[in-house]
C-alpha cells in the first residue's frame, strides 16, 4: 500500500470512529442472570438425595463390618467403592458394634483415613456417620469428633453450612446443648434442622441427644398453647414423619402439667386427639410409646378419653334428637363421670351419627374414625351406643328409645369395650337386666341401684 493510500485509510477509520461516538451509544455491562433458579435446583437435589452415605439395612450390617475387618487385616482393597466403605462405617459405629474389641482395627482404620484421605465423598460421608452415631460421652463420638475437627475446613458445602449454623458440631460436650438452643429458638424445629443441613432430624444420634434437652427446657412452659405448638411441630411435623422412637418422654411432658388439675375442654380435646392420632389409642394398643409410659399420666389421658367419648355421644344425641327425655339422661351420665364413678367409656356410632361426628365433632383431619370409635351395625345404623364400665358392671345406653342394659363385667355375654363393631339388637337379646327411660327418676334410681 502506498503512503497516500495508507493515509486515506487512516482518515476513513477516524471518520468512522467519530460517527460512532457521535451517536451517543452507551457502554453496557452485561448483568449476571439470577442465581435463584440454580439455588432451587440445588435445594431440590439435596432434598431428593439428602445423604451421601447409603444407610445399610440392619440385617446387612454384621456382614459389612466383618468384610471391613477382613480387608483391613489383609489390606485387600480390590473391588470396593468409597460408598461401600462409608456405608460399612455406619455398621461399625452403630450401637451394637461401636465397642466390640474385634472391630478395634477397623475403627482405627477409619480414624487414620479421616486424617489422611483427600477431601471428598469419604470425608463428607464420615461426618454423616459421626452425626448418626453420636452418643454423649461415648469414646467413639469423642474420637470421630477430634479427627473430623482437624479436617473441618476441607468439608463439602453442605457440612460447611452446618458448621456455620452450629459451630459446636465437633465439640461433643457442647453440641447437644447448642443444638437444643437452636431448636428452642426456632418456630418449627424440624424444618429448621433440615434447613441447616440435618437431613433426617428425628433419626440421627445427635438430634436424639439434643431432643432430650429440648424437651426438658420446654417442659415448664407446656401449660401454654404456644409451647405445645412448638413441641408438636417437632413431634408431628407438617412435612415429615411423626416421631416414634423417643416420643414417650415428650408425650409424658405434654400430659405432666395436668397431673393434678383439669385443662379446658379445648385443651383436653387438642391434646387427646393429637396424641392418639399420632401414637394410637392406649386403650387399643399396648405397644409403641405406651409400653413403658408413666402409669399416672396414662391414667390422666384415659380419663380424658372417657370424658371425650361421653361428650361425643352426648353432643351427637343433643344435636340430632329433640326428645324432652334426653337432657336429664345426658346430665345424669355426665354427673356420674364428674363424681368419678365411670371408669371407662367407648362409643359405637351408627352410620348416620358417624357422619355427623366426622363433620361436626372432630377437629382437624388426622383422626382415623375407624380407630377412634366403634361402629353399630343393626337397625340400619340409626342407633348409637355408649358403652361404659362402672366398677364391675358394663352399662350400655343408646339413643332414641334404646333401653339401658347392665351386665356384670365377668358375664361372657357382656359386650367388651373398644371393639370395632357392635350389634345393638344382639346386646338387647343377651341382656337380662334392662330399663327404659320413660320415667327418668325411676330409671336413674334403677341405674344407681344396679351399679
Amino acid at each position: 500500500m502506498s503512503g497516500a493510500e495508507q493515509t486515506a485509510s487512516e482518515a476513513r477509520n477516524r471518520a468512522t470512529a467519530r460517527a460512532l461516538l457521535s451517536r451517543g451509544q452507551s457502554f453496557r455491562v452485561r448483568a449476571l442472570p439470577s442465581l435463584e433458579q440454580i439455588r432451587r435446583r440445588i435445594s431440590n437435589i439435596r432434598s431428593r438425595w439428602p445423604n451421601a452415605v447409603r444407610t445399610p439395612e440392619d440385617r446387612d450390617r454384621e456382614t459389612l463390618a466383618m468384610e471391613m475387618l477382613r480387608r483391613v487385616t489383609e489390606w485387600d482393597w480390590s473391588n470396593i467403592t468409597t460408598q461401600r466403605v462409608t456405608s460399612a462405617a455406619i455398621a461399625v459405629f452403630d450401637d451394637d458394634r461401636r465397642s466390640r474389641l474385634d472391630l478395634s482395627p477397623v475403627r482405627e482404620f477409619y480414624f487414620t483415613e479421616i486424617a489422611t484421605r483427600e477431601p471428598g465423598a469419604f470425608l463428607d460421608g464420615m461426618v454423616g456417620v459421626y452425626i448418626e452415631s453420636f452418643t454423649p460421652g461415648a469414646e467413639h463420638t469423642q474420637n470421630l469428633a477430634k479427627a473430623l475437627e482437624d479436617r473441618s475446613d476441607e468439608l463439602g458445602a453442605r457440612h460447611l453450612n452446618l458448621i456455620t449454623a452450629l459451630p459446636e458440631l465437633f465439640r461433643p460436650e457442647a453440641v447437644t446443648y447448642a443444638l437444643a438452643s437452636i431448636m428452642l429458638e426456632a418456630d418449627d424445629a424440624y424444618a429448621h434442622l433440615k434447613a441447616i443441613g440435618l437431613s433426617s432430624p428425628h433419626t440421627t444420634g445427635l438430634a436424639k441427644a439434643a431432643q432430650k434437652t429440648f424437651i426438658e427446657r420446654l417442659a415448664p412452659d407446656l401449660i401454654n398453647a404456644e409451647a405445645r405448638r412448638k413441641l408438636f411441630n417437632w413431634l408431628t411435623p407438617a412435612k415429615g414423619p411423626v416421631l416414634q422412637a423417643g416420643a414417650g418422654p415428650a408425650v409424658e411432658a405434654l400430659l405432666a402439667p395436668w397431673r393434678d388439675r383439669n385443662p379446658s375442654d379445648a385443651t383436653r380435646n387438642e391434646l387427646s386427639e393429637t396424641i392418639i392420632a399420632a401414637w394410637n389409642d392406649p386403650r387399643l394398643y399396648a405397644g409403641g410409646i405406651w409400653s413403658g409410659f408413666d402409669k399416672e399420666l396414662r391414667a390422666v389421658l384415659l380419663r380424658w378419653l372417657t370424658h371425650q367419648d361421653m361428650k361425643f355421644f352426648c353432643d351427637m344425641v343433643t344435636a340430632t334428637q329433640n326428645s324432652h327425655m334426653w337432657p336429664p339422661r345426658r346430665d345424669f351420665w355426665l354427673k356420674l363421670y364428674q363424681d368419678k364413678l365411670i371408669d371407662e367409656a367407648w362409643v359405637a356410632f351408627g352410620s348416620e351419627a358417624r357422619r355427623y361426628a366426622r363433620q361436626n365433632l372432630l377437629r382437624g383431619d388426622k383422626t382415623n374414625m375407624n380407630h377412634r370409635f366403634g361402629l353399630q351395625l343393626d337397625r340400619g345404623g340409626s342407633t348409637s351406643l355408649l358403652i361404659m364400665r362402672i366398677g364391675n358392671k358394663i352399662v350400655v345406653d343408646g339413643c332414641h328409645s334404646y333401653k339401658t342394659h347392665i351386665f356384670r363385667a365377668d358375664d361372657t355375654k357382656a359386650p367388651k369395650l373398644y371393639k370395632s363393631r357392635y350389634h345393638c339388637d344382639d346386646i338387647m337379646r343377651a341382656s337380662s337386666n334392662s330399663k327404659p327411660h320413660n320415667s327418668i327418676p325411676r330409671w336413674s334410681q334403677w341405674v344407681l341401684q344396679h351399679v
